[in-house]
């Protein structure tokens, strides 16, 4: 994945353009996303279900990587004459930061209700599942943007 997402943010040919980096941190964020919520279950006394341990994961991934590509293209298509990287980043985030907020939020909104069940393997998928969502939202939001920005600055 790591290699899709670096390929499909990055421009192939180029070894300056490419963003393999910025495709990791994206992964990375992701990864933590996932270890965070899995921990604070843990602290929690929940057991982790052999569901929430194999599809949360990629249900997370899908997310991420899809916020990931929806704040790079934005970030892309910032005009031209927004030359700093912190602000065509902060360009990007005003246009696509609203949607990606209210996604998250109605995710785990609907992973909170779906807590509400009394299967309790439903309920530790939920309960991992919606953690995940909220912590990725914020680690996209505390780690990707910087890491964005900081790739901007180098190819600049």
């Amino acid at each position: 994945m790591f290699v899709y997402v670096g390929c499909a943010i990055g421009h192939i040919p180029s070894k300056v353009h490419s963003k393999f980096a910025l495709g990791f941190s994206g992964i990375f964020v992701v990864i933590i996303s996932l270890v965070s919520a899995i921990g604070i279950t843990f602290y929690l006394n929940n057991k982790l279900t052999m569901i929430s341990a194999e599809v949360v994961p990629f249900l997370i991934l899908a997310i991420g990587v899809d916020n990931m590509f929806l704040i790079s293209r934005a970030e892309r298509l910032v005009p031209e004459h927004v030359v700093d990287p912190k602000y065509r980043v902060a360009f990007a985030l005003k246009e696509v930061g609203p949607s990606i907020f209210v996604a998250a939020f109605c995710e785990a909104l609907a992973f909170a209700i779906g807590m509400q069940t009394d299967i309790p393997a439903l309920q530790s998928f939920c309960m991992v599942a919606g953690l995940a969502v909220v912590f990725d939202f914020i680690y996209q939001i505390c780690i990707f943007l910087p890491a964005l920005t900081l790739d901007k600055k180098r190819v600049r």
